[in-house]
């Protein structure tokens, strides 16, 4: 950032006489200061306590990292790491989002009109796509009269598979819900920092089941589900960022959105799954405006999932990512939890 904007945060060098050592490796020792510096002022967007929440909350897992937006503007308030490489995987990670994907695979399935909420999507014990068999957590019961609501607050995986060759879906409405309506895979973002896009390929075979329950080749980063999350609760894509376009002229992506029937039944089922569902237990106590999806994802060498988990409370959205958490309710769940008892 210091790179980026310090041309525009107002600051000013010092202006220094010094002396240096010729052949050495001494830092220069200043004789004489001819003018003092200024240091620059940059704004960015984050809340000082949510912030502070989620640089407390990653602390307690390894290879960690959550983000943290504001829904109705997409001001990013948090940004937190825990990982011993350094890298900023909340804004720039690539991986598999497992579950928490099912917000914008049952947006597809609303959207093109294959069921609803109230509508069926029976949860067999197994799915077969394309010479592939998908199945669910252990001990998940099969239930063959299931709603979507049921089926995505208990995260049945099959639920999904069965959905995902009806009529009119393609290849590529998967890709296009995502594109269109959430803004991602675009690779225009422009959040005043370098960040990932998420991304949805059109698939074939079994990826496109996989695609739906977020494994296969989708790719998302923490930023990128809490934009999902904020959109799925506003009906809107508020483009995330972390510094104001107004510095220096950026345009924020833009998409269209969806319905306001398709965001109802979105609110409900995350409501769902937060009070009665596969969240209820990390968002218990938590009151107002509340909804949340879970996720786990398979990584092929990994003996553990990595652990997801995206949720909302009031005009807060967070997702957060643990790599070999386990499920999400066990690791990325109490971080995104954390952040969201503060007051924003």
């Amino acid at each position: 950032m210091r790179a980026k904007y310090g041309d525009v945060a107002g600051g000013a060098p010092d202006v220094e006489l010094s002396v240096q050592r010729a052949g050495g490796n001494a830092p220069a020792k200043t004789l004489l200061t001819l003018a003092k510096g200024r240091p620059g002022k940059l704004r960015t967007t984050l809340s000082a306590p949510v912030q502070a929440a989620a640089e407390r909350a990653v602390e307690h897992y390894a290879e960690s990292s959550v983000v943290a937006v504001k829904p109705s503007t997409g001001e990013v308030l948090a940004v937190a790491n825990h990982r011993g490489d350094g890298f900023n995987a909340a804004f720039e990670g690539r991986l598999a989002p497992g579950s928490t994907m099912k917000i914008i695979t049952s947006a597809m399935l609303i959207d093109n009109g294959v069921t609803t909420m109230n509508g069926p999507a029976p949860c067999p014990s197994s799915a077969v796509w394309q010479s592939q068999t998908f199945t669910n957590l252990k001990d998940m019961a099969p239930d063959d009269n299931a709603t979507l609501a049921n089926s995505f607050m208990r995260s049945c995986n099959t639920a999904f598979v069965k959905l995902i060759d009806e009529k009119p879906l393609t290849d590529g409405s998967l890709t296009a819900e995502a594109q269109e309506r959430f803004g991602l895979g675009r690779n225009d973002w422009k959040t005043g920092i370098v960040s990932f896009d998420g991304s949805v390929p059109a698939s074939t075979g079994p990826d496109r089941a996989a695609n739906a329950i977020g494994q296969g080749q989708v790719q998302m980063s923490p930023l990128n589900m809490a934009s999902v999350t904020a959109t799925a609760i506003t009906g809107t894509f508020r483009q995330p960022y972390l510094v104001s376009p107004k510095l220096d002229g950026r345009r924020p992506a833009t998409a269209k959105g969806l319905p306001s029937g398709t965001v109802a039944q979105l609110k409900a089922m995350m409501r769902l799954t937060a009070t009665r569902g596969t969240a209820s237990g990390v968002m218990a106590g938590l009151s107002g405006d509340i909804g949340a999806k879970t996720g786990s994802a398979e990584v092929d060498g990994q003996t553990k999932s990595n652990s997801w988990f995206t949720g909302y409370r009031g005009d807060i959205a967070a997702a957060a990512m643990a790599q070999e958490g386990g499920h999400g309710g066990v690791a990325a769940g109490p971080i995104v939890a954390a952040l969201l008892r503060t007051d924003g």
